[in-house]
């Protein structure tokens, strides 16, 4: 029964309930009456009687409009009721079902395959794999995402995990690399990738530029439980570097990034090579320098790195106050230096088997690209 009807129901039983207390008062004050009548006017005593008689031979009209009316209330109810709430079709149990994980991904491979085209919804399905561990599929759906918006720093850190996690290997070495420095290149700020290229700088056992990333992004994060994490990883990096351990305190106070070291200045030299250098396959002795030097004075260099193979060019290096060689000669004391690249197949400082051009650079230039070659 719906709810006008229930309503309706209960309208006609009060309503009865109310009309037939009403007839049955009218009759006593009736009777009451005709009574006082018949004792205070004798002559017209025998009209009395017989009135009070037909009282209970004839029913009152009033409580006969009364039932009328209530019981029209039944019809007009029923037609309200079709009018305001018409009938409707039952579902059938199959639309009432939602449609299961393995249909609606149909529907989506369905929809793709109809239109690729659609960032969206190529976006969905890569981490639809990506949650189903289906690593391949996901590569290939970020790799047309990144078709469609190129440089994107969400598509590009995304199709980095994608690649690293299919190599079965967890590095972000090689292609993984590449694409979280295109999405720097994209948004030098995005957290995601900033994170990914400490963690690549670490596996290139570059501990400085590790923990210059992460010490740098840190600022910028809110939640105490990641900031925890990171602190974790700095720390690491930091110990490799035989330094103390830091605290979250002391990243708020911005006291400890070194030691007793402030703040310090970096340059990001970003070395590439010719493809006959790209494609040759070194020893492990092989190291490739990156140093900077004065414009005047000593010809030994102020600060120098060296990085061992295997190299996934191009190679960033970020050099800081932590590669100077001597402690009374600063990177950063200098407004501007010299910086330069070599390589050497037998790891020997003095020997330079490819070199790079030397570039002038100050101290707030973004990046230094130098390029390897024959000498």
């Amino acid at each position: 029964m719906t709810l006008w009807l229930t309503y309706g129901a209960i309208t006609l039983l009060i309503g009865l309930l109310f009309g037939w207390l009403l007839w049955r008062q009218n009759k006593q004050v009736t009777k009451r009456w005709l009574i006082t009548k018949i004792k205070h006017n004798p002559a017209q005593k025998d009209d009395y009687i017989e009135a009070l008689n037909q009282i209970d031979k004839q029913p009152t009209y009033s409580f006969k409009t009364t039932l009328l009316l209530l019981l029209a209330l039944i019809p007009t109810g029923l037609l309200l009721n079709s009018y305001l709430f018409p009938p409707q079709d039952q579902p059938t149990q199959q639309a009432q079902q939602l449609p299961s994980i393995e249909e609606a991904l149909a529907q989506l491979e369905q929809s793709l395959q109809d239109n690729p085209n659609d960032l969206e919804g190529q976006m969905l399905y890569a981490r639809t794999m990506m949650s189903m561990q289906n690593f391949d599929a996901a590569v290939q759906a970020l790799r047309k995402a990144d078709e469609l918006e190129p440089n994107n720093a969400n598509i590009l850190t995304e199709l980095a995990e994608a690649v690293a996690f299919k190599n079965n290997t967890g590095s972000f070495l090689g292609e993984p690399e590449k694409l979280i420095d295109r999405a720097l290149n994209a948004d030098p700020a995005h957290q995601k990738a900033m994170w990914l290229k400490g963690i690549i700088a670490f596996e290139n056992q570059n501990y400085a530029q590790a923990e210059q990333l992460w010490t740098t992004l840190i600022q910028n994060i809110n939640d105490d439980n990641v900031k925890t994490t990171i602190i974790k990883q700095i720390n690491q990096a930091r110990s490799q570097q035989n330094k103390p351990a830091i605290g979250q305190s002391d990243i708020a106070d911005s006291t400890v990034l070194s030691g007793n070291e402030q703040s310090q200045l970096s340059y990001q030299v970003i070395v590439d090579a010719e493809d006959s250098i790209r494609n040759s396959q070194f020893p492990a002795t092989t190291r490739l320098f990156v140093s900077a030097r004065a414009l005047s004075g000593p010809p030994m260099p102020v600060a120098a790195i060296d990085v061992a193979p295997p190299f996934n060019w191009p190679v960033t290096i970020n050099l800081t106050d932590q590669h100077n060689l001597t402690p009374n000669r600063q990177l950063s004391d200098f407004e501007q230096v010299i910086i330069t690249a070599r390589l050497s197949v037998s790891g020997d400082a003095g020997a330079s088997d490819y070199v790079s051009g030397s570039q002038t650079v100050a101290a707030n230039q973004a990046k230094i690209l130098l390029q390897l070659s024959n000498p």
